[in-house]
């Protein structure tokens, strides 16, 4: 069974990696520990994909009517809305239950989440 790498998503793992090395940089502005961003990632990013998943389901009914079209992700079914509102729940509970400031947690997280949209954008064109 053969599969492609797409130039997209290099570009999303790359953006990941230079985040975490940003994030492991910033150990300690706002009150925000690298230990935190690791396990908020751990968390973060399995449920940003099944939530991105859902809500590009939620939106399409009408194609996805088996069990076995719903768990086929090969042929692509995520909507970045969802992969949002997902991880926006999930952060805001974390912060919640480990006691961060969700508005600090964000100054720290949102300059490498726009790094990750923008390779993101650039990978759609190559």
């Amino acid at each position: 069974m053969a599969f492609g790498v797409y130039w997209y998503a290099i570009f999303i793992v790359a953006s990941l990696v230079i985040a975490m090395i940003t994030y492991y940089k910033k150990d300690g502005k706002f009150g925000i520990h690298y230990e935190d961003i690791i396990d908020l990632a751990l968390i973060l990013i399995p449920i940003s994909f099944l939530s991105a998943r859902i809500y590009y389901i939620i939106f399409n009914l009408d194609y996805y009517t088996t069990w076995e079209r719903i768990i086929q992700i090969k042929d692509g079914g995520l909507a970045i809305y969802g992969g949002i509102i997902g991880g926006a729940i999930s952060a805001y509970l974390f912060c919640k239950k480990r006691k961060i400031n969700f508005l600090n947690l964000l100054d720290y997280i949102i300059p490498c989440l726009a790094l990750r949209s923008s390779y993101w954008k650039m990978g759609e064109f190559c």
